[in-house]
């Protein structure tokens, strides 16, 4: 099986470049474009939908 040295320096100049990297140059991960209230909007018409559902199944299974 074949050894490979790996050099120690590599990691310590990776560690250096990341600790001094400033946080405004890093992107963010993801971006919301709709305003929250929106948002809360639309997971509670699915969360409605969803209730409907479950309350016409089980009127049908019944």
């Amino acid at each position: 099986m074949a050894e490979f040295e790996e050099d120690p320096s590599a990691n310590t100049a990776r560690f250096r470049a990341f600790a001094e990297s400033k946080e405004e140059e890093m992107p963010a991960p993801w971006q919301m474009r709709a305003p929250a209230s929106r948002v809360i909007l639309l997971a509670a018409g699915v969360l409605v939908v969803a209730v409907l559902a479950g309350v016409v199944a089980l009127s049908l299974a019944g």
